[in-house]
């Protein structure tokens, strides 16, 4: 589902000594939008952007990571958000990467104690490579001895219920980084690495127990529609859902939150000279939620397109005051350390 931010900075009308009132100056509007994993987190830094100044608006639209990086391309959004790299439809001016803000990807739930009817989404800890299989099609119930296997303290009270794979219709850069962490860990099951998820199944095709929704919110609306669901979605997206428990390169089975995926993301050090970060889905860090990623402001850099100075400004902000004071309350992580530096770097080539 398509959310759109159009957040109005108030208009001062200043009035002069001779009770004459100056014209008011509009704000410079500055389109914008893409990725719906940093959406919760870019609306609120817009929100609070545009109150404080009154010479840009941003407007972010959530509209996948694909149409981000496609508009960006065509000039529709002056800015955008990307979760991954482009592949082909570059811009033909000169742009960069940003890395603005970084999150965990959840693996949402529906599923009840076959005793006492309450929820058992929080309590399921999966291995990487079950969880390759379930998303694969391999694993098809919740009672299969995989599953169990690994969740001895609730083994008894899984369900035969049959489990739904929800995920993203359209072209997403949560799937591909999805696609990362799963590619990493179970090669042979998810081979492929791109946006599409639909294409990405084994085979090429969804699998019969399956059910696709537009955007992070779509996946989640799946999830809560139908017992014995499980998806993929962002932390805020999520917003306190029961999450599975994911197995870490240490064996440790970690929930999803702000603080696990900030010690992961904190010893991500592989940041490029165009901004992009190289992930480590293996990383050997103790408590670290293991599917955590960067999402990356789009900007240019060749002076030409309009309202660099507000793009400048925002993207600034963002880093040096919205992340640090916002990220955390929100289910994100603020960029820190060399990615910081790296990312502060590049937002002062931004004209």
């Amino acid at each position: 589902m398509r959310r759109t931010l159009a957040i109005l900075a108030s208009t001062a009308v200043a009035m002069s000594t001779v009770a004459l009132a100056a014209p008011a100056r509009a704000a410079e509007n500055i389109p914008s939008g893409g990725a719906s994993f940093p959406y919760v987190f870019i609306s609120q830094c817009a929100a609070d952007f545009n109150a404080s100044q009154n010479n840009f608006t941003i407007q972010y639209t959530s509209t996948g990571s694909g149409t981000g990086k496609g508009n960006f391309a065509k000039g529709t959004f002056v800015t955008a958000m990307t979760d991954s790299a482009y592949t082909s439809g570059e811009p033909t001016w000169s742009w960069e990467y940003i890395p603005a803000i970084g999150g965990a990807i959840t693996v949402p739930i529906n599923l009840k104690n076959a005793k006492t009817g309450r929820t058992l989404g929080s309590s399921i800890q999966l291995k990487q490579t079950t969880l390759a299989k379930i998303f694969g099609g391999a694993i098809t119930t919740w009672n299969h001895p995989e599953i169990k296997k690994d969740n001895p303290r609730i083994a008894t009270a899984l369900p035969a219920t049959p489990i739904t794979i929800s995920y993203r219709s359209d072209s997403s850069g949560t799937t591909n980084n999805f696609l990362q962490y799963l590619n990493a860990w179970a090669p042979s099951i998810f081979g492929k690495v791109q946006d599409d998820m639909s294409t990405a199944f084994p085979g090429g095709k969804p699998p019969s127990n399956s059910v696709a929704g537009r955007g992070n919110s779509g996946v989640m609306a799946n999830v809560l529609a139908k017992e014995g669901t499980i998806g993929y979605v962002d932390l805020g997206d999520a917003k306190g859902y029961p999450s599975a428990r994911i197995q870490n390169a240490l064996g440790e089975f970690v929930a999803p939150s702000a603080a696990s995926a900030a010690k992961n993301l904190a010893n991500q050090t592989n940041v490029g000279s165009n901004g992009l970060v190289q992930l480590n889905y293996k990383n050997r860090v103790s408590g670290a939620y293991p599917i955590a990623i960067f999402s990356y402001a789009l900007a240019r850099t060749d002076g030409k397109g309009p309202n660099g100075l507000g793009v400048r400004q925002f993207w600034d902000y963002v880093l040096a005051k919205c992340g640090p004071s916002r990220a955390a309350s929100l289910g994100y992580v603020p960029v820190a350390g060399k990615v910081l530096a790296k990312a502060r770097q590049l937002v002062q080539l931004i004209k």
